[in-house]
């Protein structure tokens, strides 16, 4: 083995190779015991010490209930990102329900989502957005999240009925048609011209004709029920709100008549 004198200390040996080969056995040693992870530290402090500050994320929500019907308005939901003040370059993504709707690039650090109401299901939806920076040194993503509730649209038929409903406990005077007091089909002519706009006959004879008469077991809440004399208005489960006679009033109770017609207006 090459020796040599230690100019620093006088009267001693330096070991000329043996010492950096030592302490290359050393390391290789300690690696192989700690199964690489001394090597590991090194390649992952330097990532440790990185920057990770999330962009500043404005979310704003244009409406927070929707109607699922042909030609209702849309929620938008608007995402703006910036840092230090300045706008960030990145992506932005939709999820709605757990399930990725739409990706789309940031412009000038902004972007508004308008999903069709046919990926809304009727309750509540969890709608998230997730911003994704392009520019290192952010946080991979930043989230926001909104709840919206979406509704199945008003038929026309839940509009008769609602209304039919807010006339009971009113007084039956004959030839009166609204809007504290009705006989049977003044009833069902305010009901109609109220709830829907529409004008029917004065008479029940005459109502009886203006619709299709449909069967029992094809009837809808809303459709008017027809006996001879006397007209209501069908609510659904074998039940009709009706201006009955003096005394009664206007009153909701199960279907009496014998083979009353269900006339579709």
């Amino acid at each position: 083995m090459p020796t040599s004198l230690d100019p620093a200390r006088p009267g001693t040996v330096a070991v000329a190779a043996s010492r950096p080969r030592r302490a290359l056995i050393a390391l290789g040693l300690v690696a192989a015991l700690t199964g690489g992870g001394l090597v590991a530290q090194a390649q992952q402090a330097p990532h440790a010490s990185a920057a990770t500050a999330k962009p500043s994320t404005t979310y704003s929500v244009s409406r927070h209930s929707v109607v699922k019907k042909s030609g209702a308005t849309k929620a938008r939901y608007t995402v703006t990102a910036s840092k230090d003040g300045a706008r960030i370059k990145g992506s932005a993504t939709l999820i709605m329900n757990g399930k990725r709707q739409y990706s789309a690039r940031l412009v000038h650090g902004k972007f508004t989502f308008a999903p069709g109401l046919w990926r809304y299901r009727v309750g509540t939806n969890k709608v998230r957005i997730v911003v994704h920076p392009f520019r290192a040194g952010l946080a991979d993503k930043s989230t926001k999240t909104a709840y919206v509730t979406a509704k199945k649209p008003v038929t026309r038929g839940q509009k008769i009925v609602k209304v039919a409903k807010a006339q009971v406990g009113d007084r039956y005077v004959y030839g009166a048609s609204g809007p504290n007091a009705f006989d049977c089909s003044g009833l069902t002519s305010y009901v109609y011209k109220k709830a829907v706009g529409k004008s029917l006959p004065r008479s029940s004879s005459a109502q009886k004709s203006k619709g299709k008469v449909v069967s029992r077991k094809n009837a809808r809440p809303g459709d008017l029920i027809w006996t001879p004399g006397h007209v209501a208005i069908y609510i659904g489960n074998g039940q009709q709100v009706e201006a009955a006679r003096p005394g009664v009033g206007v009153v909701k109770r199960h279907i009496w008549q014998d083979s009353p017609r269900f006339v579709r207006i």
